[in-house]
């Protein structure tokens, strides 16, 4: 991809992106919340890629695919006024019909075109196919850690100002109790990412993102996670109860375990 390609995708985000604005405080917050995590995921997969040595003409390709990878979410927002897929529709899908519609990938080779919306597609599933293109799983893993890091710093100043600033968008839907459901224990504890259907509460949803750290594919990554003490801080919302201890102290471990093995 070169500079001018990469120029006229960027041009259709802005202008996509800016149809959306409206004079609705909590819809205009969350426009504003989807364009900056944007545009920090590009900022993240750039220093991803800069560490493994992808070559230059390659990151705007992966800058574009972290451009568009939530462009969706606007008008999932404009329509169900959730960010929530489970009961609405599949971000990614919203996103892929978006810029086929629009054209704006028509200036691209074909081959870059059915990258960037196939890791589009994959970018927020619960994992990626098993074989495939080297190619493919690179940018796909690139993608999911560049949006997880970002994410991650997002729901944990959400966690910390929901009271003053509730924000039902990114609530999920879930129930403020101390406790953890069983389905999302057990997810953790067999090294995987816990799935959303067993989720019940804001806990379950700590967990969750906590649980991520088993899909995390770069070093970068996960000194970045260290170094924000992202993990620390999603625990502290968490009870004192024996399985959440356990739970805990699992993913501790594990975390530690991941850090050495990329020393």
């Amino acid at each position: 991809m070169d500079s001018k390609q990469f120029s006229l995708c960027r041009k259709w985000f802005e202008d996509y992106a800016a149809g959306f604005h409206c004079p609705d405080e909590e819809v205009e917050r969350n426009i504003d919340l989807k364009l900056q995590h944007t545009y920090r995921v590009c900022e993240n997969i750039k220093r991803i890629a800069g560490t493994i040595g992808i070559r230059c003409i390659d990151l705007a390709l992966a800058e574009v695919i972290a451009l568009f990878h939530d462009v969706g979410r606007f008008e999932q927002l404009r329509v169900y006024g959730t960010f929530n897929d489970r009961i609405s529709a599949d971000h990614s899908k919203i996103a892929i019909q978006a810029i086929n519609s629009s054209g704006v990938l028509s200036c691209l080779p074909i081959r870059e075109r059915n990258l960037i919306r196939r890791c589009i597609w994959y970018h927020n599933k619960y994992h990626l196919p098993d074989s495939d293109s080297a190619d493919f799983l690179l940018y796909s893993r690139l993608i999911r850690d560049a949006d997880k890091l970002d994410i991650l710093g997002v729901v944990l100043e959400h966690f910390n100002k929901r009271e003053e600033q509730p924000n039902q968008a990114m609530d999920f839907g879930m129930i403020d109790e101390p406790r953890l459901s069983p389905d999302v224990i057990s997810d953790v504890m067999q090294e995987r990412m816990v799935r959303m259907p067993g989720m019940r509460t804001f806990e379950d949803m700590r967990l969750m993102y906590l649980s991520w750290i088993f899909d995390i594919n770069f070093p970068f990554t996960i000194a970045s996670i260290k170094e924000s003490g992202y993990l620390e801080r999603l625990m502290d919302g968490l009870s004192d109860d024996k399985e959440s201890l356990q739970a805990k102290d699992f993913l501790l471990k594990y975390f530690e375990k991941k850090g050495e093995v990329y020393i």
